[in-house]
Order: structure tokens, then sequence, then C-alpha cells
């Protein structure tokens, strides 16, 4: 999704692979397959409708259609979270945006809750330049209480943006999260791929609950624990709402800021030494929450429709929507190669169908019980497609030299294999930002129910 895409390296390995596929494929068959009519049903489109008007499923339209049910403009965060996020400069969301969450545009020129690296003044002098560099410093550092004295930069601007920050505290008691995936055409793209879908939410909503932790820090600081208490409240509960989005990406966010929120709610418990009751409030807030993004869950609709959505803008072979495929990088290459050198060479139901199949087990891996049998089974899975890549080409380790042709019916495995691998190629981080947070709010649950069972319980 082309507003939140974590930057990758590029895998020197892949690279090669599409070299050599320049080389290799000008022996591909004519068998003019790009013509055939792909069919819809689970095991080649996974979605099966609603379809657009050249008989291709409509992925975004379908994601939203599941991710709305039961939401309405009274119990979806998102729709005071508008009034409350700064206005987007790079592109203006389109109408149907508001209109899929039931609310009118908001006006540009309202209170919105501001970037607190913004709000430092510019420096006019070295002094000032190494002031702001300790501010910006402090800013990004792991949370900690602090007065305002000590930074009073950062409290001019989180004391200016208190009312629409009440506006995030309102949005944070709601229990639905609506942020609809938008495909609007951009430079007159449209639809863009599902890779460069827009949501505003992975954007902004990190820098509302980040503001948010630091005026909780700020609150403990100057001995203001219930406040304190609140904010942190609301900080976790705006990062368990947002991964109820369906994509990798709404996940990642997830675990980013509960696990912030997590340093946060140590400090507080190091600075304050909660009673009894007060941790026992603390727990039963917490255990309460909604319940955590899971990435099985990510990988299962979402991930999987950008795959076969991307396999299927290969396909139409229209360069401004395959240019926007390498918000993934490598896949715009791949899918110029494919055109230009396989153009009717592929069996496109067959690639869906294969790679259809490679989700599966991705979904199954993710789920395995423990961390070491996730990571083994997708790292194995990862290495069975790089390693049909290559055999396929006949190219051995990071020779760019072709040892053999690929045989016209391996074309099909290659271009799914080479497309799954590039999208699953960050799912060991994935499970490790899952595992790491689960970890840390286990740990943060354990010292809150020592602290509420200490001797004296009942008793502030």
């Amino acid at each position: 999704m082309i507003q939140f895409k974590i930057a990758k390296q590029r895998r020197p390995v892949f690279l090669t692979l599409l070299t050599v596929v320049a080389l290799l494929v000008r022996h591909a068959d004519g068998d003019d397959s790009t013509k055939s009519r792909i069919k819809i049903d689970r095991e080649t489109t996974f979605l099966t409708g609603p379809l657009r008007t050249d008989g291709t499923v409509d992925y975004a339209a379908g994601i939203n259609a599941r991710m709305k049910q039961g939401v309405t403009p009274e119990n979806n965060a998102c729709v005071l979270l508008c009034e409350a996020i700064r206005p987007l400069e790079t592109w203006d969301m389109p109408p149907d945006y508001f209109k899929e969450i039931g609310r009118m545009p908001p006006p540009r020129d309202r209170s919105y809750v501001r970037y607190l690296a913004a709000g430092v003044a510019d420096p006019s002098s070295d002094a000032a330049r190494q002031r702001v560099e300790l501010v910006l410093n402090f800013i990004e550092d792991t949370p900690r209480p602090w007065t305002r004295l000590e930074f009073p930069e950062v409290a001019r601007v989180l004391d200016g943006d208190d009312a629409p920050l009440r506006i995030v505290h309102a949005a944070a008691k709601r229990d639905r999260f609506y942020s609809p995936i938008m495909t609007r055409g951009l430079d007159n793209v449209d639809p863009l791929p599902l890779v460069a879908a827009m949501d505003p939410m992975t954007t902004q909503l990190p820098y509302v609950v980040h503001s948010l932790r630091l005026r909780a820090m700020l609150n403990l600081g100057e001995g203001n624990q219930e406040a304190a208490w609140k904010d942190l409240h609301a900080c976790f509960k705006l990062a368990r709402l947002i991964g109820i989005g369906p994509s990798k990406v709404h996940a990642q966010r997830n675990y980013m800021l509960e696990e912030l929120s997590c340093a946060a709610m140590d400090a507080l418990i190091r600075e304050t030494d909660p009673s009894a009751v007060q941790a026992k409030r603390y727990l039963d807030a917490l255990r309460s929450l909604p319940s955590r993004a899971r990435l099985s869950e990510k990988v299962d609709l979402f991930e999987r429709c950008a795959y076969l959505d991307s396999l299927l803008v290969i396909r139409a072979n229209q360069e401004g929507a395959i240019a926007y495929l390498d918000c993934e990088p490598g896949l715009a290459a791949a899918g110029k190669m494919v055109n230009l050198f396989w153009k009717d060479a592929i069996d496109w139901n067959e690639t869906l169908r294969i790679g259809n199949r490679y989700y599966n087990r991705l979904v199954k891996s993710v789920e395995k019980p423990n961390l070491a049998q996730r990571r083994e089974e997708a790292t194995a899975l990862r290495q069975e497609l790089n390693s049909l890549a290559e055999s396929a080409i006949g190219v051995r380790g990071t020779d760019d030299r072709a040892n053999g042709r690929a045989a016209p019916g391996s074309k099909s495995k290659l271009l799914a294999a080479i497309i799954a691998a590039k999208l699953m190629s960050d799912i060991d981080k994935n499970l490790l930002l899952e595992s790491r947070v689960k970890q840390r709010f286990a740990n943060l649950e354990a010292a809150l129910a020592v602290a509420a069972n200490r001797e004296g319980f009942g008793e502030e």
C-alpha cells in the first residue's frame, strides 16, 4: 500500500533472476493464453466478487465489504479520527472514502494533532541547533517521564493540541475500525494495484498515538498518575483498533504502537508503584482490549489478494498500473519482463492456482503453535520458491549465466514463484514482531498481576 510501505532492500539473487529471465524467455511459445478468460473461483481468484467491467475481481471492494460488516458511523473509530488527523498534503482522499465511512469530508482549516517534530522552532544559531537536536532525540527516544520545565517546546505543542486529542480519546472508546482501502487512480491510473492501495490511518495514526504517549509521560513526570493512565489506555486501545485493518502493515502498526505503549506503562508502574486496587484496574482494562492483530489473518486475505491482483495487473499489461507495482520493489520489473518476452506463454489460471496453494501453505505455517515452527516452515517455503525459480531457468546460485532453458511448461510456475517469493520476503520479520509484542504484553500483565495480588489487596 503506497502510503505505508516499509523500505526493503532489493535482493541481488532476485534481480539476477530477472536478468537471466530476459535472456531466456525469448524461447516462449506463442500459445496466446493471455487472451484466455480468468476463471473466477476459490482456486484461482480466491474472492469471487464483486467483478469489474472487464470481468476481473475488484479485490479492494471485496475486502472492504468484509471489513465493514457491522460497522456504523456511531461505532467506527475512524469517523472521529478524521477530525483529529493532519490534513494530507500529497494527495486528497477521494469523496468515496468519506462516503464509505458515512461522514462528510472535514474542513482543511480545522484544529488537528500536529507532528511533534514540526512544532520545534527552526534553529537560528549553533546553540539553538543543539537544542533542537536534543528535543528531537527526546521525542524519538524510549518513553520516559518528563516535565514542562525540561522540554517546554514539546509541552506547548501538546497543550495546543488538547482539543483534537480529546477527540482522539473519544475515538478510542469506540470498538470498530473501518478505514476503507482505496484504489482511486493517480496519474490517470485507475484502479491502482492493491499493493498501492491508500489508507491514511496507517501513516497518520502513529503520530497521533505518539503525541498521546508523550503527554502521558508528561502527566506522569508532573505527578498526575490518573491522567497518565487514561492517555496510555487510549494508546493501547488505538493500537489494537488499527490492527483490525486488513493488511500486514496494519498488523505492523499494531505491534509497533503496542510495544511502545508497554514501555510507557512499565515506566508508570516503576514511578508510581500502584496500589493493589489500581493495579487490578489497570490489568482488567488491558485484558478487556480488542484482540491483537493476527498475522495469519492478514496473510490469508489481504496479502493473498494483493498477490493475485498483482498477477492480474501484469496480465493486463497497462504500463501505468504496472509502474505502481514497485510499491513492492522489483514487482514492476518482473511485470515488464513477462510482457516483453512471455506475453503469450503464461497459463494465467494455472499461475493463480499455484499462487493460492503457496498462500495456503504460508497461512498454515504462521498458525503453528510456536515461533520456531512458524519461522522454520515459512523459511522453508521461501527457499523453495527461490530454488524453483533458479532451477526453472538453469541458474545455480548467483551465477548470471544461463546454463539451461526454461521449458514451456515451467513459465507459469516460474512467474508464480518469483512474485510469491517477493511478496513473502518480509514474513520472518513480521513473525518476530508479533512474537515480541506478545511476550512484552505478557510481561506487563504478569507485573500487574503481582501488584494486584500483593498483601493488603482491597485497600487504597
